[in-house]
């Protein structure tokens, strides 16, 4: 296995459990996009330009004590399963992964600060964190932009704020987004209401991996749609506002399945799927992601499921499908990645 692959945690801190919410809050993101001075955006650069716009900021984070100790990766050498690795741990897109210029990431140490070199963007700064924590993901990244903008000249203009590539990013450059897993919503057929009612509050909803990606597990992507027009604290009051209010929603749908003739139908597809999820020989990573919903749903409503959240959230990294051939220690075709996935998962769950 890609040497890449092994220097990354088996496990990472901001899949831990904690904080508020941690049975519907997976993860909190807050994101900045930041270009340069006197270079054309990617989609417009020669090569050359991007080379040097990735050496510049890989030079400008090896200079910060906040990746001590980190990950500084080429993409154009790393393999396509090291890609899909990064990309199942939410520290390159799909479409950065895909890139054929020259492109680049930066990883901490403890993986909760990243940055994208060369997608849409120059640079793409995020910091993940474990459950429900705006403000603290909020103050994180703020540090990593202060302190790389220090060495790098941020393209930024008196009247519209941060320029970036696309105009919706416009302004501050900053996406909030909280992983939320609404599985009561979802199995009461709610969502589409729910996803409409966001749209008027200038948030968006995507599947697990961002934008241009499905649903998979009932797990949502919600973060603001537009970058323009308010400061960054307004920015994160709207969003907390928009997830406790989820969290109210999901909370009355879950007291609507433990009532009448729901609870039985309830409680039997919560067992059923975590019998499948200890016994199944094969699983695919679709009917894993389905099942763990249920389980993970069933531990929230206080059934005796035997799994914490910490461990409902690493096997949910742990199970994808890169994620699966890294622990193999060898590429495996689909049927053999099921098969491997079905019995590392019985020895996770005991």
């Amino acid at each position: 296995m890609a040497d890449t692959i092994k220097s990354f945690r088996p496990y990472v801190t901001w899949a831990n459990a904690r904080g508020a919410w941690p049975d519907m809050i997976f993860s909190t993101r807050v994101r900045f996009a930041r270009n340069l001075e006197g270079f054309p955006f990617p989609n417009r650069a020669e090569p050359r330009q991007l080379g040097e716009i990735r050496r510049l900021a890989l030079a400008a984070a090896k200079a910060s004590v906040l990746f001590s100790r980190g990950h500084f990766l080429k993409l154009e050498e790393l393999a396509q399963l090291e890609k899909r690795f990064l990309v199942e741990r939410h520290h390159i897109s799909q479409s950065l992964a895909a890139a054929v210029l020259p492109a680049g990431a930066a990883v901490a140490n403890d993986e909760d600060l990243s940055v994208m070199i060369n997608e849409e963007d120059h640079l793409r700064l995020q910091c993940l964190n474990a459950g429900f924590a705006i403000e603290e993901a909020f103050r994180s990244v703020l540090k990593l932009d202060e302190a790389l903008g220090r060495e790098l000249p941020f393209a930024c203009d008196a009247r519209f704020g941060f320029l970036t590539a696309c105009p919706t990013n416009t302004g501050t450059g900053m996406r909030v987004s909280c992983l939320a897993h609404l599985p009561a919503l979802s199995r009461l057929g709610q969502m589409p209401q729910v996803l409409e009612s966001l749209s008027h509050l200038g948030v968006t909803a995507r599947g697990i991996y961002g934008e241009g990606t499905y649903v998979l597990g009932d797990f949502y992507q919600i973060s603001n749609a537009t970058c323009l027009g308010r400061c960054e604290e307004e920015f994160c009051q709207n969003i907390d506002r928009v997830i406790r209010n989820l969290i109210r929603q999901e909370i009355a749908a879950r007291e609507t399945l433990l009532k009448g003739r729901f609870r039985l139908k309830t409680e039997d597809a919560v067992f059923r799927a975590l019998g499948l999820l200890k016994h199944a020989r094969t699983l695919s990573y679709e009917e894993f992601m389905q099942n763990i919903s249920l389980a993970r749903m069933g531990a929230a409503m206080g059934w005796n499921i035997g799994v914490d959240f910490s461990t409902f959230n690493q096997v949910t990294l742990l199970m994808q499908p890169a994620h699966i051939q890294a622990a193999a220690g060898k590429e495996l075709n689909p049927a053999e990645r099921d098969a491997f996935r079905a019995e590392y998962l019985r020895k996770k769950l005991g």
